[in-house]
Parts: structure tokens; sequence; C-alpha cells
């Protein structure tokens, strides 16, 4: 894995497992978003727990060699994420929303694409 791989991995499990963890938590900020979107609590803790559990999948990719099986769940987490970032920009689309709120999980989706393209070099 090379060093900028390495480097997106811990910027994204550090992205995403605060913002699982704030989904999980459910904070104001989150209630309102998740009211915007149109989710229920359980279905936007559901979300963050993913987040969460996919961002540590990413961070245990560090230790990964080759195509080992800790490679392959580095891989698998960060094209679910990438997956999740593709929904939530449409869905802040179909909402209407305005591009700063849309920009987020378009950067995010940039980044994990990065992050595999550059583990997988």
């Amino acid at each position: 894995m090379t060093v900028v791989a390495a480097l997106l991995s811990i910027a994204l499990f550090l992205a995403f497992g605060s913002s699982g963890a704030q989904k999980l938590v459910f904070n104001p900020a989150m209630s309102r978003v998740a009211d915007h979107l149109g989710f229920t609590k359980r279905s936007y803790q559901r979300i963050g727990g993913i987040e969460v559990l996919a961002a540590i999948g990413l961070l245990i990719g560090l230790a990964a060699k080759g195509s080992s099986v800790l490679a392959i769940i580095n891989e698998v987490s960060a094209g679910g994420l990438f997956l999740l970032m593709v929904a939530a920009v449409t869905l802040h689309v179909k909402k209407g929303d305005a591009l700063k709120y849309i920009a987020p999980a378009l950067v995010l989706a940039v980044l994990l694409v990065l992050e595999l393209i550059f583990r997988l070099a």
C-alpha cells in the first residue's frame, strides 16, 4: 500500500467514524437532516452504524499486505462507502438541496475512489 492510500484511509476513517458516530448519537443537527431527507431516527442510526463499521474496515486495511483478507476488507469498505455517498448525493439532488449540502458527499466519494486507485495500483 502506498503512503497516499494509507493517508487517505486514515482521513476517511476519521471522516466516516465521526459522521457515523453523530448519526448514532442522533444529535439535534442529525435529527434535522434526517427529517429533511425523510429518514426515521432508527434508519438514520443504522446508516451511522454502517458508516462506523466501514470506517473501521478502512483502518483495518492499513495492516494489509497484497491481496490478504484485510486488504479485501478495506476495499469492500471503501466500495460500500462510495455507494453510500452516491446514494447521498442522489437523495440531496432529489430534495433540491444547494451544492453546499451536496459537496461533502461528492468530495468523500472522490476521496474513496482515489483511495481505491492508490491501493490497487
